[in-house]
């Protein structure tokens, strides 16, 4: 009747990818075009209802999944239709991503192995392959950010960590966000940067005052 859906009133595929239909028995769906179904049904169903007029369509999908976690801002678990699936329009559809997402680094889990996809090279670059299709079973994983930091010490103003993960920063750059040197106290002939090379620490001397 008309106050049921069409997923209540309609036959649900099996696990074995057979459905069962009155008096025809069961059906195979899987792997099948609708046309395909219709027309097998068309058949069957002539030797007890003349001139049977069917319309076969996918009332719901629910048997394929996606399953999308990490740094979205819903995550879910979404169907697999028809309709393919890319991963840009999985997370889309998960409300996006959070400001600590690392989308340089999402991981897509499938069949038991873990593929490392940097969807950002699709929206800078437009690398197509960086927005692959998804299949029934992924699992696709937005990471957090890693922190990237560096560290202001001495005569500044604010002296604090300066965040290197959004977008590069240079040093004079990174100074005036923290309100600068102390114009009284710091020595801009003398700053000193420290940076790790594997076990060994280099140390750069650099002149502010002459910035070209």
């Amino acid at each position: 009747g008309p106050q049921r859906s069409a997923e209540e009133s309609g036959f649900r595929v099996q696990s074995d990818g057979t459905f069962f239909y009155p008096f025809v028995g069961q059906l195979q769906a899987r792997g099948r075009p609708l046309e395909q179904i219709r027309e097998d049904l068309t058949e069957r169903l002539s030797e007890f209802i003349p001139d049977p007029q069917l319309e076969v369509r996918v009332a719901a999908f629910n048997s394929q999944a996606i399953v999308v976690t990490g740094e979205v801002e819903n995550p879910n678990r979404q169907s697999i239709t028809t309709v393919p699936l890319s991963l840009v329009a999985a997370i889309s559809q998960a409300g996006g991503t959070t400001d600590r997402a690392d989308t340089r680094a999402v991981n897509v889990m499938r069949g038991g192995q873990r593929h490392v996809v940097d969807l950002e090279g699709f929206f800078t670059a437009a690398i197509t392959h960086n927005n692959p299709l998804l299949r029934d079973g992924d699992v696709v994983h937005v990471p957090r950010r890693r922190a990237q930091e560096a560290y202001l010490l001495g005569e500044v103003r604010e002296p604090a960590a300066i965040d290197l993960s959004e977008e590069p920063i240079t040093l004079t750059q990174a100074i005036t966000r923290r309100g600068g040197l102390q114009n009284v106290r710091a020595d801009a002939r003398g700053i000193f940067v420290f940076r790790q090379h594997g076990a060994v620490m280099r140390v750069f001397q650099l002149e502010t005052d002459r910035p070209e």
